[in-house]
């Protein structure tokens, strides 16, 4: 697929959290978070889409960053222990589905079309969000997500 823009409005959602480093995620340890999520996603109420799994990746230093694995609600009046509430505001979003085994590029593929249309980035706070289908499986199936980054028009 082509990359290309789209606008996402202002959500909820409930999951969990992971806080790490570049290296830790490089050695796998989102694919053991995401797997063990699997698991768990059937505890969160009132989800919208419960075979739309969002990634939201929040940088929070130079060699580190915040990562939830959540669904989107409807209503957040009851949060499963070990999970939080996280809102994110509406987007525009330069976005690409992908589907393979080198995610790297597809991120990279997608920065370069950014650059090249001449938008602006505007990861302030949020730095991409991907969704994955329900059925995926980090430990034992190929990627298939959509990656957006947040961009200003």
């Amino acid at each position: 697929m082509e990359p290309k823009v789209v606008n996402k409005e202002t959500f909820k959602a409930v999951g969990v959290k992971w806080i790490g480093t570049y290296e830790q995620a490089a050695r796998g340890e989102i694919k053991v978070f995401h797997h063990e999520f699997l698991k768990r996603r059937n505890e969160i109420k009132h989800a919208v889409e419960p075979d739309n799994i969002f990634g939201l990746s929040y940088h929070n230093t130079k060699d580190g960053f915040t990562y939830y694995l959540a669904l989107e609600v409807e209503d957040a009046q009851s949060i499963p222990e070990d999970m939080e509430l996280i809102t994110v505001p509406a987007y525009t979003f330069a976005s690409l589905d992908y589907k393979g085994s080198a995610v790297h590029e597809a991120y990279t593929r997608l920065y370069t079309w950014v650059k090249q249309n001449e938008y602006t980035l505007k990861q302030s706070d949020l730095e991409h969000l991907e969704e994955y289908p329900g059925s995926f499986d980090p430990l034992t199936g190929v990627p298939e997500l959509k990656i957006h980054i947040p961009i200003m028009m």
